[in-house]
């Protein structure tokens, strides 16, 4: 089922009154997602703390929505940060249509 994704970056949205750029986070939904999760791993850092890791990718089929590196994504109310570079894909038959885009995702918690 797809799933609409919620972008938050960090855009400037004005200047404050010596000239320096304001920044706030924007919200824009971004339908037709597909959401593939990853079992989460746990790591311990310290003795008594537990880190829980989590890995899951998102893909577009033939569209290429505007995600960045420094993006964050919100699915199903959780927070991810995109994980690398997103990367689009091309259609094997052409060699330049725009397949999708894959966008690996992460969440660290503890």
């Amino acid at each position: 089922m797809a799933r609409t994704v919620t972008r938050l970056r960090n855009e400037q949205t004005g200047v404050d009154r010596y000239n320096n750029p304001v920044y706030s986070t924007v919200e824009v939904d971004i339908p037709g997602a597909l959401f593939s999760p990853e079992r989460d791993s746990s790591d311990v850092i310290t003795v008594g703390r537990t880190t829980i890791s989590s890995k899951p990718t998102l893909y577009w089929f033939m569209e290429k929505p505007d995600i960045r590196a420094d993006d964050r994504l919100r699915v199903d109310g959780l927070e991810y940060e995109v994980d690398g570079i997103p990367a689009p894909w091309t259609d094997d038959l052409s060699g330049s249509a725009v397949g999708g885009l894959v966008v690996t995702l992460k969440r660290v918690t503890g």
